[in-house]
């Protein structure tokens, strides 16, 4: 594993991380004794860069999380996000889906529906009180008496432009519960006005085949100004795969359009699997090599999912010829 500096920070963090938005499960899956042996398996392997939030699994990725490097906080980088919050029926019905899990297989046509339905009960809030209760809560829950890097989660413009946040997420990093702070933005465009508060250590966005605007807009600047990129999504949400199996693109789909148009898109990669190298490591491969990334930070659900990830090292390289296909399909 390498290592690679995290923007203007003293932290240095392993290329390859870990998204763990799927560990302490959904609708459609639970296993937290597996989810504990990819997180060790990761670790073992040198991925010293976990990336969860307050909100995933309400809760329940910390928790795991916390579980998993106890007596080992030292040698791991926690980045958590906050600002997200659902309605008293929102709550309620994700309280719901432990009991609904065994009848799941019913409601993966209604995936779209669904996730409309959630987003309906959610809303943000980045008031001090709920950002200063949100960090204590993550503390208890990840067992530590400090977050290494605390990021809003995906905060509308508005807010961005405004930047009353930062006194707040000064003050929590001068009382030392805090280290550093981030922005996980929704668009490239958001992450070039985090750019413009000078508190801020990294902006985490998506980028992979089909999503690759951060390559020439955002990288050249966050690296001008020192600031780290946390590069998430690199299968793009699970179209950059072999199988659809692990799919998220309809969780958070507008439309099953957009589904579509995706899909068909994620095809035109298909050149570049061969006997020596699967889709999701050609994507690992390419958002790895780009300048400018600090850290890249595939999901993994269980260890199978993460040993392909890790293969991404010893894997066929991608070409030059290959590397050239891939920009012009999106030019």
């Amino acid at each position: 594993m390498n290592y690679r500096s995290f923007g203007k920070t003293d932290l240095n963090v392993s290329e390859l991380g870990l998204g763990c938005q799927s560990l302490g499960g959904g609708l459609y899956y639970r296993d937290d004794r597996e989810s504990i042996r990819t997180l060790h398996q990761a670790f073992d392997f040198g991925v010293n860069f976990y990336d969860t939030s307050d909100h995933y699994s309400q809760g329940a990725s910390e928790i795991l999380i916390g579980r998993a490097f106890k007596g080992k906080r030292d040698k791991v980088v926690i980045a958590t996000k906050a600002g997200t919050r659902y309605s008293r029926l929102g709550d309620l019905a994700l309280r719901m889906r432990p009991l609904l899990r065994p009848m799941s297989r019913f409601f993966r046509p209604m995936k779209i529906s669904l996730h409309l339905m959630r987003a309906s009960q959610k809303h943000s809030d980045f008031s001090a009180e709920y950002l200063t209760n949100a960090v204590h809560r993550s503390l208890k829950r990840l067992r530590t008496d400090y977050l290494d890097i605390f990021q809003l989660h995906k905060p509308p413009t508005s807010t961005l432009e405004k930047g009353d946040f930062c006194e707040t997420l000064e003050k929590l990093r001068g009382q030392g519960k805090i280290r550093y702070y981030g922005i996980s933005c929704a668009t490239v465009e958001d992450a070039l006005i985090c750019l413009r508060h000078p508190g801020i250590s990294s902006v985490q966005v998506g980028i992979s085949f089909l999503d690759q605007d951060a390559i020439n807009k955002l990288l050249p600047v966050a690296r001008e100004k020192k600031i780290a990129v946390i590069a998430r999504n690199p299968r793009a949400q699970g179209h950059l795969t072999s199988t659809l199996s692990d799919i998220m693109a309809e969780t958070y789909a507008e439309n099953q359009k957009e589904v579509e148009d995706r899909i068909n898109k994620a095809k035109k990669f298909q050149f570049l699997v061969n006997k020596d190298r699967t889709l999701a490591q050609a994507a690992l491969q390419f958002v790895l090599r780009l300048d400018g990334v600090s850290t890249v930070l595939p999901r993994a659900i269980n260890r199978q999912q993460l040993e392909e990830t890790l293969g991404s090292f010893n894997a066929f390289p991608l070409t030059e010829e290959e590397l050239n296909k891939i920009y012009s399909i999106n030019s």
